[in-house]
Parts: C-alpha cells; structure tokens; sequence
C-alpha cells in the first residue's frame, strides 16, 4: 500500500513530538519524508534514525554539534531559508510546528505549495493577518489548525448547524489563575514555566502564564475564521475538556469535550474526524464531577484587555503586538525583566510605536520587517 508522505516542520517540539507519537502508531499508512528542529539535534538525529527519515533540516549555527554524527547517510538542509526544498512532488501533508516568527517566509512558501498544511504556529499567522486566508485560498492549499482551541472551531464550524453569533475559546487559566496581583509582581521564572495543564517549552510555557497566549489566540482565531472583533472571547475553563464553544443566535450552543492530547487534534489532520480510532480509549466524565467556566481577570492579566485593542486597531498593530511579546519573553527568560513587564512593556512600547510609525492596513512582508527593524533599534524598557 502507497504511504502518505508527510514533512515535520520543527519535529523536536511539543506539537512535532506528539505529530510523530501519533504517526508511530500509524506506520503502514504513513512515512516521513523530512524533519526539522531549531537546535535539538540529539533528538532530531535519533528520529531520523529510528523512523528512517531521509532528509533533516537545521540551524545552521548548529552544525558544529552534529559533528559525532554521520550526516552523509541524509539530505542535509542547514539554513531556514532552505527548508521549502524539503517538500517535494511526492510531500502530501506539512505539520507546520516552528515556533516564532523566525519562520514566517517558510511559511508563505507553504501556504504556495497546494499541500495540506496542519499548522500550529499562532505568531505567524497574526503577522500575515488577512493575507494567510488570501494566500491559502489562492494557492489551494488546504488549512487545519492543530491548536486544540482552534481544531474545535474547524470542526464544530465545518458541522454547519447553522449562522453563529459568537465563538469562545477556553484557557486553562495557567500556573497563576489564583495568585494576587501582589503575588504576581514576584513570580520567577521557574513558576512562570511551570504549566499545570500542558507540557511546553519555556516560551509558550510563559505566554500562556501571562495570558498572552490566549490574546494572540483570539487574534490567531480571527483571522483563520475570518471573524469580526465581537464574535471572539475567552473566558477560563481549569478542566481543559471543552476547548471551544460555538454560540448560536436561538441559544444553543455546541462544543467538543477532550482530554487535553495534542495527539488528538493532530489526528484529524490525517483522518476524518469521526473515523480515527484512539486506542487510549478517551476519557471517563464521570472522572470529572465539575466543570468550571470562570471570566477572565483583566486586571491581573492585562495581556486579554490589550489583545482586544490591538484587533480593533488591525493592520500592523497585531504583528507588532507580537513581535514585541517574543522579544520581551526573551529578556524575562534572560533575567532582564520583571514577569509583569512583559505585558506592561508591549503596552507602552506599541503607544511609542504608533505615534512614530503609520499603521499599514494591508501589511506586506517587507513592512513587517521595516517595523521589525524599527524596534529592535528603538524599542523602550524603561531606562
């Protein structure tokens, strides 16, 4: 039987690892053709290996620590500006799992392709805003987000009951949902890390601590779905089963209960929804008495309140939401920031932003990296 090839871009993260934990089980129906990672190259060359992967793909800045291995035996691809070539005639579907805006040309490159694409990268698809439903459509490329939140949205939207009003995705609420807003001006790192739900990296790890991560999700939501700034919300639902909820115009309302696997939106990238089979058997609702939906506290996590601001304002204004959350996580992980200056920051920073730079309606790429630039040189931290 012919196998389904697929291409995994970053294999060594979260959304990579469980990707492959998912094909493990599913070997006579798929083969990977190429795998990539940013700096992970003990695990990138061990599945290679096991899983007989014949092209690899990795920061070029690495390669002096792949020296042990023999790298004769693959296709080696060590620039990120090079890893399209990866995806060849015979690549059907792409999991699209790079972190970060460092991949935002790979990207638009995928989203030419005509392949399916499972994507898993929020801050891309903020930056590009419209023009990721534009390209995608344009191109015949096939998009399924693998976000939990957004996996349900795809589904429950793709049911057609019907017009909706509104549309709310859940958070877990994070490592700090119950914390004063004193106590949250003396989180460390190591708490901030520390995710109660989801195993993830450092950086997610902390957006989802701030709450970041659900404002850019709000964002990410409206732009997939291409959704107006009142049908999108999020309120906090610590069980983490309901991941998202279509609200209807005569009241009802439909959802889709899961344990939080990422293996199990991934799995309805590969196979109809209601033909996968799981071999975890689900889970029990009798192991979960109560569910609970809380609104969000925006005054302990501002990050909600201005996510709304920066849609409202469109354009640029989202990317450069962004972007600068990606450089100030970075100084926090550094010790160069305080936990509650990471939003605080991005909100003084976007004023000065837009009082010196016009908001682009329809931003090219070239605009995203104008403004890119424009900050790395003037972006303000309080000195």
């Amino acid at each position: 039987m012919k196998k389904i090839n697929v291409v995994i871009f970053g294999a060594t993260g979260s959304i990579g690892k469980s990707t492959i934990s998912f094909i493990s089980k599913h070997l006579d129906t798929f083969k990977i053709e190429g795998i990539t990672c940013n700096s992970n190259l003990g695990k990138l060359y061990k599945i290679a290996k096991l899983y007989n992967v014949k092209k690899i793909g990795f920061n070029e800045k690495k390669i002096k620590l792949f020296k042990k291995y023999n790298l004769k035996q693959f296709e080696v691809f060590n620039d990120i500006s090079d890893f399209s070539n990866i995806i060849s005639n015979k690549t059907e579907v792409i999991v699209f799992a790079n972190s970060g805006l460092s991949s935002l040309d790979l990207l638009l490159k995928i989203l030419k392709s005509g392949k399916k694409v499972g994507i898993a990268n929020k801050e891309c698809i903020i930056s590009l805003g419209s023009n990721f439903n534009k390209l995608s459509k344009k191109y015949s490329t096939e998009v399924v987000p693998l976000d939990s939140e957004h996996n349900s949205i795809y589904h429950l939207l793709n049911k057609g009951f019907g017009r909706y009003k509104s549309i709310t995705i859940t958070a877990s609420g994070g490592p700090f949902m119950n914390l004063t807003l004193q106590q949250l001006k003396k989180v460390t790192l190591k708490q901030a890390i520390n995710h109660p739900v989801w195993s993830m990296g450092k950086k997610i790890s902390i957006d989802s601590a701030t709450m970041m991560n659900k404002a850019l999700e709000i964002i990410e939501a409206k732009f997939l779905f291409n959704l107006k700034d009142n049908e999108i919300s999020a309120i906090i639902h610590p069980q983490a089963l309901v991941h998202a909820i279509v609200n209807y115009e005569n009241g009802i309302s439909t959802a889709i209960l899961n344990k939080p696997d990422m293996r199990i939106p991934i799995s309805t990238l590969f196979f109809e929804f209601d033909k996968y089979c799981n071999y975890d058997n689900g889970y029990n609702l009798l192991n979960y008495p109560k569910l609970e939906f809380i609104p969000i506290d925006q005054r302990k996590f501002p990050s909600i309140r201005l996510g709304a601001n920066v849609m409202k304002m469109g354009g640029l204004a989202p990317h450069v939401f962004n972007y600068l959350n990606e450089y100030l996580v970075n100084l926090f992980l550094k010790g160069k920031i305080k936990f509650n200056d990471i939003v605080k920051f991005n909100e003084i920073n976007l004023e000065l932003i837009f009082a010196k730079n016009k908001n682009i309606t329809s931003p090219k790429p070239i605009d995203i990296n104008n403004i890119n630039n424009w900050i790395d040189n003037n972006i303000y931290l309080g000195n």
